[in-house]
């Protein structure tokens, strides 16, 4: 059952399965790179609207970056067109999952590793985020298999066609998970 809360500047989705709590608002990109090998973008909301560093940003349902910069009425996302930028994804079809980052070359495609070779991967298979992050909600979709190979070890190097186009940012999301904090304390006693 979802129960959707509004406020002036978030509104929030509690989810009484899985009893996760996420927060979203709504902005506008005010500033955007794609071309360069760590890019970022710029939003109309900060601190003040309740904007915090390591929020997600997606767009519509597909992931686009990490709040990694605030100050009182704008914040910076690390987008996914970054070298830095690592997110757990998973295979939607079988589970599997792995790391997906931008290799840099084209702002269409990012690609998957650590997925065995022993899993079966089709093109077309729709890959979307873990939520192992404590950032990302479970289920975000990244984009789909455009090509995968062999890349002489156990794994996959898998391409993904990403689905948000970065090229037409202009409305995203902001996510935030409400006991991201008590999670990542206690992990970190474990590692």
């Amino acid at each position: 059952l979802l129960v959707k809360r509004e406020n002036s500047f978030f509104f929030s989705v509690s989810d009484s399965v899985y009893r996760q709590q996420y927060i979203y608002t709504s902005a506008e990109v005010i500033g955007n790179s794609l071309n360069r090998q760590k890019n970022f973008f710029t939003l109309n909301k900060g601190e003040k609207q309740g904007v915090r560093v390591d929020m997600a940003v997606t767009k519509g349902n597909g992931a686009a970056g990490v709040i990694v910069g605030c100050s009182e009425n704008f914040s910076v996302a690390m987008s996914l067109l970054n070298l830095d930028f690592k997110l757990s994804a998973r295979i939607k079809s079988n589970g599997y999952f792995g790391s997906l980052s931008w290799d840099g070359r084209d702002y269409q495609y990012a690609v998957l590793s650590e997925i065995p070779q022993h899993v079966s991967v089709n093109s077309g298979d729709t890959i979307e985020t873990t939520g192992y992050s404590a950032i990302f909600p479970e289920g975000v979709m990244i984009g789909t298999v455009s090509d995968f190979e062999k890349s002489g070890g156990d794994f996959y190097k898998i391409t993904v066609s990403l689905i948000t186009d970065f090229k037409k940012l202009h409305f995203v999301n902001i996510v935030g998970n409400m006991k991201k904090t008590e999670q990542l304390e206690l992990e970190k006693l474990f590692k």
